[in-house]
C-alpha cells in the first residue's frame, strides 16, 4: 500500500532530480565560467540536498543510523559546496579569466589591490616601512 510518506519521498527525489537537470542545462547554456558555476553551485546544492533528504526520510525507521550519515554528508555537502564554487570564482578571477563580453561590470576589479608579493598570507599593508617610521618620528 502506497503511504503519504512514499509520495513524498517520490516528489523529493523527482523535485532534486529536475534540479540537477536544471543546472546540468545551465551549464551548457551559460556562456562563461563564472554563470556556469553559479548556475551549477546552486542547482547541484538544492538537488543532492533534496535527494538526500529523501533518503533520510526513507530509511529513517528502517535504518536510522543510514538516516544519521545521510543527515551528515547533507551538513557536509551544504558547508563545503558553496565555500567550493567560491573558491573556483576567486581563483578564476586571480588568473584572469575571461568574462562574458555582454557583462555590464566587473565589481571585482574595484575591489583589486596590488599583487602581493610571494609571501602569501601576509598583509603588506599592516606593516611599516623603515620611511614610513622615519617619518612618523620626525614630525
Amino acid at each position: 500500500m502506497i503511504t503519504v510518506g512514499d509520495i513524498v519521498i517520490s516528489l523529493l527525489v523527482l523535485v532534486g532530480s529536475a534540479w540537477m537537470l536544471l543546472g546540468s542545462l545551465g551549464l551548457l547554456r551559460f556562456p562563461d565560467l563564472y554563470t556556469r558555476l553559479h548556475g551549477t553551485g546552486i542547482s547541484s546544492t538544492v538537488g543532492i540536498s533534496l535527494l538526500i533528504i529523501s533518503v533520510i526520510l526513507n530509511f529513517a525507521r528502517e535504518a536510522p543510523l543510514f538516516s544519521l550519515l545521510a543527515g551528515l554528508t547533507l551538513l557536509f555537502i551544504l558547508l563545503t559546496y558553496p565555500l567550493a564554487t567560491t573558491a573556483i570564482i576567486w581563483a578564476a578571477h586571480r588568473v584572469r579569466v575571461p568574462i562574458f563580453s555582454g557583462t555590464l561590470t566587473d565589481e571585482w576589479q574595484l575591489y583589486e589591490h596590488e599583487e602581493l608579493s610571494s609571501e602569501a598570507g601576509i598583509y603588506l599593508e599592516d606593516f611599516e616601512t623603515e620611511d614610513q617610521s622615519q617619518n612618523r618620528y620626525m614630525d
